[in-house]
C-alpha cells in the first residue's frame, strides 16, 4: 500500500466516486490476529443471554454507546435486525476534559466483560489500535484522491470516533419478512468503514441499477466503503452506499466493521471549493448521536421517558 501512494489514491479516489465500496489487501494486519478476533467473538457471543445482557449497551452508565446489543436491538430492520453485537471503541479515561467539560458523551471508557481471559487484550490492545493506524494510512489517501495535502485529515483525526463492533448473524436461509434482515437496508454513518467478513456471504450492495449486488468475503481483504460523513464532506463526490446484510449461507456468520470518523467537534463542511454546497456544515458528534437515536432501541426509549 506503500508502494506507490499517488497511484493507490488515484484507484480509490475512483472507486469512492462510482462505487463507494472497494477491497483492500496488502494491509499489515496479520491474518492470524484477525483470525483470534473471530475466536474471542465466537466466544463472547457463545455465552448465555444472562451473561452478555450484564454489558447491554443501554446499561453502560458512561452511555456512550458501548457494550452489548441484543437480538432485535438496531432498527435498521423496520422489525428489528437479526443480529446481536458487541461495540467498543477508543479507550479514554471517565473525566475525559472533552467529557466533562464540552460534553462529548461519546467518549469515555468501554464496557468490558470480567469472565473471558484476554479478550480485552486481543480486541483492543492488539487488533483496534492496529486498524486505528491503518485507517489513518486511508485518510492519508482519500486527502491525496481530492488533491488535498497527505496530512489534510490528520488534525481532525487526533481523537476520533472510532467505533469498532464485533458480530454475529444466524442464519436466515428463507427470508420469511422482508422487514426483519440480518442487517436492514442503510448507510454507514462515519466517513469510512474497514470491514472483515468472515467466510460466509452476507454483505449485499445497492448498486446504480437498483440492483442487490453480493459482496463476497476474499481472503486477506477488508472490504472498504463510504460513510455518510464523507460523502457530506465530498459534496457528494464520494458515494455513501446503500448496503444490507441477510444471512443466506445456513451457517452462523460473523464480521467485524471498524467505523472511522474524525474528532468529536469536527465540524463537517464541504471540501469542494468550486461547486454550491449541497449540506448545511454540521458538526461530527450532531450527525452521530442523530444517527444513533434512530438506530438503537434503548436510546429511542431513554428519549421517549425524559
Amino acid at each position: 500500500m506503500n508502494e506507490d501512494r499517488e497511484k493507490f489514491s488515484l484507484e480509490i479516489g475512483k472507486a469512492c466516486r462510482n462505487v463507494g465500496f472497494f477491497y483492500l489487501s496488502n494491509h499489515d494486519i496479520p491474518s492470524s490476529l484477525i483470525e483470534r478476533v473471530y475466536q474471542q467473538a465466537e466466544h463472547f457471543f457463545s455465552q448465555s443471554i444472562e451473561e452478555k445482557m450484564k454489558l447491554y449497551i443501554g446499561s453502560c452508565r458512561y452511555g456512550n454507546n458501548r457494550g452489548y446489543t441484543p437480538m432485535f436491538e438496531e432498527k435498521l430492520s423496520p422489525k428489528g435486525d437479526l443480529k446481536e453485537g458487541f461495540d467498543l471503541a477508543m479507550e479514554l479515561p471517565a473525566d475525559d476534559k472533552d467529557r466533562i467539560e464540552r460534553g462529548a458523551i461519546l467518549y469515555g471508557p468501554n464496557f468490558w466483560p470480567d469472565n473471558l481471559h484476554g479478550f480485552r487484550e486481543c480486541i483492543y490492545n492488539e487488533f483496534y489500535l492496529k486498524m486505528l493506524s491503518l485507517g489513518e494510512k486511508l485518510f492519508e489517501a482519500f486527502a491525496l484522491s481530492l488533491n488535498l495535502p497527505s496530512n489534510y485529515f490528520k488534525s481532525m483525526c487526533q481523537k476520533p470516533m472510532v467505533t469498532m463492533r464485533l458480530l454475529h448473524y444466524p442464519p436466515q436461509t428463507i427470508i420469511q419478512d422482508e422487514d426483519q434482515l440480518g442487517c436492514g437496508a442503510h448507510t454507514d454513518y462515519e466517513c469510512f468503514t474497514l470491514l472483515s467478513q468472515s467466510n460466509q456471504s452476507g454483505l449485499q450492495i445497492l448498486n446504480n441499477t437498483q440492483e442487490w449486488i453480493n459482496a463476497k468475503p476474499m481472503p486477506n481483504t477488508f472490504v472498504v466503503n463510504i460513510g455518510d460523513l464523507m460523502q457530506r464532506w465530498t459534496n457528494d463526490q464520494f458515494k455513501s452506499t446503500i448496503h444490507r446484510v441477510i444471512n443466506t449461507s445456513g451457517t452462523i456468520r460473523y464480521s467485524i466493521p471498524v467505523f472511522f470518523g474524525p474528532n468529536y467537534f469536527t465540524k463537517i463542511k464541504s471540501l469542494i471549493n468550486d461547486e454550491k454546497e449541497k449540506y448545511e456544515p454540521i458538526l461530527a458528534d450532531e450527525y452521530l448521536t442523530q444517527r444513533f437515536n434512530d438506530t438503537y432501541q434503548y436510546r429511542q426509549t431513554n428519549s421517549s421517558s425524559t
